[in-house]
């Protein structure tokens, strides 16, 4: 199957978050939080590469920091 089928037929929707490193530094912390390996401008390509990728899927939807309070602000925004 080619890569542009995968990503139209695979799912029914993407909802985007953009990464804390981009609008929100602040939160980005590598010492709180496990999951996180790499720093500010490496979370920032990584999140420009999956933009890149997924962007033109027909139900795609970002949810950026520069429009939410905080996070749970950011999460209500996704209902």
């Amino acid at each position: 199957m080619k890569t542009i089928q995968l990503r139209e037929n695979r799912y029914d929707g993407i909802l985007h978050l953009v990464t804390a490193a981009d609008g929100a530094e602040e939160f980005y912390e590598l010492e709180t939080n496990e999951a996180r390996y790499e720093g500010l401008e490496a979370a920032r390509l990584l999140d420009d590469k999956l933009k890149k990728a997924y962007f033109v899927h027909p139900k795609w939807y970002m949810v950026d920091n520069r429009n939410s309070k905080d996070f749970d602000h950011k999460i209500e925004r996704c209902k």
